[in-house]
């Protein structure tokens, strides 16, 4: 519950609390697990790495199961699926289990019996992956409350970051590889990191025209409190630490596994302050002008 005074709700901006602090932190890490999960199942489709897969059908269960425990009754778990036309919670649900049965289905076929069967469900499996890494951008976006979430970019935002971060695992899951193919994904991993910075900055810069409590919201992130969230492990630890570390490596054509791990680790981090900094950092509007 919101930690106010109902007269402070009416005539101040109220920071949202339920989706972020205590019990409900479990909402940004339910968030996170889902994004990597996807971008990571898809990013391993490209390279046909087993490995990757499997990692981001575990990281869906993790994903299905703490969106489970952030229930006040975890066992009434399967209400969730019951509003698929209304909810997007109910959507993601559904999306995570359809999700795990595929990629379940096809890592067997591809252990023991590869071929067109195998082919068919990497497809289903891929379409339901990147179903599930964007979905959270949807349950975010879709909140009208709090105008900072309300933004179409939300779920392209958060695709991208699911994506960032499932090729930061695969780098990692990839050090055993041949240096071509490590390459190949540190290649994938700075473009898909400039992308990011890119709409990370785009998706700010619009929030600051869209409305009074959306730039009060910015400002907040930007200055106030969740500023070192922003700077230090979003900004800097997420994004311009791995773009310094990969892209000289890159241009080089050399691969260093030190340099890509801590690049790896620090984008992870950086998914994770990114779904932290917005959910944080959204307000609720004044119902009455403040005097």
């Amino acid at each position: 519950m919101i930690q106010t005074r109902p007269y402070e709700f009416m005539v101040k901006y109220t920071p949202q609390r339920d989706w972020i602090e205590g019990h409900g932190i479990l909402i940004a890490f339910a968030m996170f697990f889902g994004g990597i999960s996807g971008g990571l199942y898809l990013a391993s489709l490209v390279f046909d790495n087993m490995l990757g897969m499997f990692i981001a059908w575990l990281l869906a269960m993790v994903a299905g199961g703490t969106d489970m425990l952030h229930l006040s009754k975890p066992m009434r778990f399967w209400r969730m699926m019951l509003k698929p036309g209304s909810s997007w919670i109910s959507r993601g649900f559904i999306l995570i289990w359809l999700f795990l049965g595929a990629a379940m289905i096809q890592l067997a076929l591809s252990q023991w019996a590869p071929g067109t069967a195998e082919t068919v469900f990497k497809v289903l499996a891929g379409i339901m992956a990147f179903g599930v890494a964007i979905y959270s951008g949807f349950v975010v976006g879709y909140v009208g409350a709090i105008k900072l979430w309300n933004s179409a970019v939300i779920p392209i935002l958060y695709v991208i970051s699911g994506l960032t971060s499932g090729l930061a695992v695969l780098l990692l899951v990839s050090f055993n590889k041949s240096s071509d193919t490590l390459l190949s994904v540190a290649d994938y991993l700075l473009a898909a990191l400039v992308a990011y910075a890119i709409f990370v900055a785009i998706y700010f810069w619009v929030a600051t025209y869209s409305s009074v409590t959306t730039r009060d919201s910015v400002v907040r992130v930007l200055r106030g409190n969740i500023a070192p969230a922003f700077w230090l492990g979003m900004v800097l630890l997420g994004i311009i630490v791995p773009i310094a570390l990969v892209a000289p490596f890159s241009l080089a054509d050399n691969a260093s596994t030190a340099a890509f791990a801590v690049a790896a680790v620090g984008t992870i981090i950086g998914g994770v302050m990114l779904r932290y900094v917005i959910l944080k950092g959204g307000l609720y509007s004044p119902l009455l002008p403040a005097e």
